[in-house]
């Protein structure tokens, strides 16, 4: 696995299987490994946003299928997006013994997130600033999650 800084529109993609958990650690590295210019604190938040939506994929839609992370500038923003296959949109809910806090950090560190439905599934994304970190974002690109 790579950090693919050829993909298209921006986005660095990563393609998974979807059902091992082992990919989910990977995929972590993997995104830890590409954010890695980033100032400590957005790559903390930056990480909690990529682990909560690949666990969440998991939990509730049958595993990711791709993870895509893409940087842009004016203003400085970090997109995390994971697609899946399930049908279901996550919600935000009141925490209880059985989960219900994911959502709630990503509501919290994101400046934006939200799911767009297709019809092989779906993708949640999140939209998290980079403002005031040590990151020299690359040139703006177009497209969306």
């Amino acid at each position: 696995m790579t950090w693919d800084e050829d993909d298209q529109d921006g986005w660095q993609s990563l393609d998974l299987g979807g059902v091992d958990l082992a990919d989910l650690a990977a995929a972590r590295h993997w995104a830890g490994a590409g954010l890695a210019t980033l100032g400590e604190a957005h790559r903390i938040d930056t990480l909690l946003v990529v682990a909560e939506l690949l666990d969440n994929a998991y939990r509730h839609a049958g595993g990711p299928v791709r993870l895509r992370l893409r940087r842009t500038d004016d203003p400085c923003e970090i997109t995390v997006a994971v697609t899946d296959t399930g049908a279901g949109a996550p919600r935000l809910r009141s925490p209880d013994g059985q989960g219900g806090r994911g959502l709630l950090l990503v509501d919290q560190v994101c400046s934006a997130w939200g799911v767009s439905h297709h019809d092989n599934g779906k993708v949640v994304w999140g939209r998290l600033s980079c403002a005031d970190s040590d990151l020299v974002c690359p040139p703006a690109s177009s497209g969306s999650p």
